[in-house]
């Protein structure tokens, strides 16, 4: 019984720690935090996709967030 649990322990540690360095792993090959121009070259990429009226309606939204004086 002892022989069986010790070796269930070994293969769940080994387990544990292959898992960990896979993880590790893939957190480094993923390249971190993205940049902000990314996101304004996704924000463009997404506005040059929508419809003319979409495209008129969110830019009269942002004029209107920008002023002064109006809440969210």
């Amino acid at each position: 019984m002892i022989a069986i649990a010790s070796t269930l322990s070994i293969v769940f540690a080994t387990v544990s720690i292959v898992s960990a360095g896979i993880l590790a792993y893939l957190a480094a090959v993923d390249g971190g935090r993205t940049r902000q121009v990314d996101g304004a070259a996704k924000f463009r990429q997404h506005l040059a996709a929508l419809s003319d009226d979409s495209r008129a309606h969110l830019r009269q939204q942002l004029r209107d967030s920008g002023r002064p004086g109006k809440s969210v």
